[in-house]
């Protein structure tokens, strides 16, 4: 894509995005770079933090298209990978704990 293109589609999505959150959320954003912008949040436990959205138009690397829906895929493989060894992890715990206990009892 074309920088001209490109910068012209992030200004319109950051815009987007900041009078939304401005105006229906009641946000209080603020831009804090030319593809960025901020907003103060506050947990259930009044701990405070700051939410920081950075919107970008990438391009892939040279000689080589920039293909959004094998990140995504990628990121779903990765995401359900990770899942399942925590499963397990959680699984051969539980074994362990149990074997444990049965032990105590005899």
């Amino acid at each position: 894509m074309k920088l001209a293109n490109a910068n012209a589609i992030r200004a319109g999505v950051i815009e987007n995005l900041f009078t939304h959150l401005k105006d229906y959320c009641e946000e209080d954003c603020g831009m804090i770079a030319s593809n960025s912008f901020n907003f103060p949040v506050v947990a259930d436990d009044g701990e405070e933090g700051w939410v920081e959205i950075v919107v970008k138009v990438p391009k892939g690397a040279k000689d080589e298209e920039y293909d959004g829906y094998a990140l995504r895929e990628d990121f779903t493989k990765k995401t359900k990978e990770a899942a399942e060894k925590k499963a397990e992890r959680a699984r051969v715990a539980a074994e362990k704990k149990a074997k444990k206990e049965k032990k105590k009892v005899e």
